[in-house]
């Protein structure tokens, strides 16, 4: 039987100027499943960042913990899209994002400016298939302890 309280990880995203120089407030982030074979994905999350950069903690369904403990227990991790954009920058989506049971991550994701008088194109962090990069969030597991 799930259990919602361990059956989940909350994630969290930075998001700063490229090369992490400084943080960008206002920033819309959205959190969605993975695309399925139609390529439809559904929305978890639309939030904004905070004057530091950061997004409010996103709880996130994953599967059971279980599942890593034999080789056919089934994926032991859930996969989520994050969608970022703001005025003035290149929008990036960040492919792959695995998320773990009872493992709270943080996402960083360097916005590059736009020159002057251009638009946007999309920006994809990660799109070889290969997992996306992310932190584990010390501060969250000692608040926990």
């Amino acid at each position: 039987m799930p259990n919602p309280a361990e059956d989940s990880a909350v994630l969290r995203v930075v998001v700063t100027t490229a090369l992490g120089a400084l943080p960008v407030a206002d920033a819309s982030v959205t959190v969605s499943t993975a695309a399925d074979e139609t390529g439809a994905r559904d929305l978890i999350y639309s939030v904004r960042t905070d004057t530091g950069g950061m997004t409010p903690p996103m709880t996130l369904p994953t599967p059971p913990r279980s599942n890593s403990m034999t080789p056919d227990g089934g994926l032991p991790y859930a996969v989520y899209t994050v969608e970022v954009t703001h005025p003035g920058y290149t929008p990036v989506t960040a492919l792959h994002v695995t998320m773990f049971s009872g493992v709270p991550a943080v996402l960083p994701v360097p916005l590059t400016p736009l020159p002057e008088n251009q638009s946007p194109s999309q920006t994809d962090l990660t799109a070889t298939g290969e997992s996306q990069v992310l932190y584990h969030d010390q501060t969250d597991l000692n608040a926990e302890e």
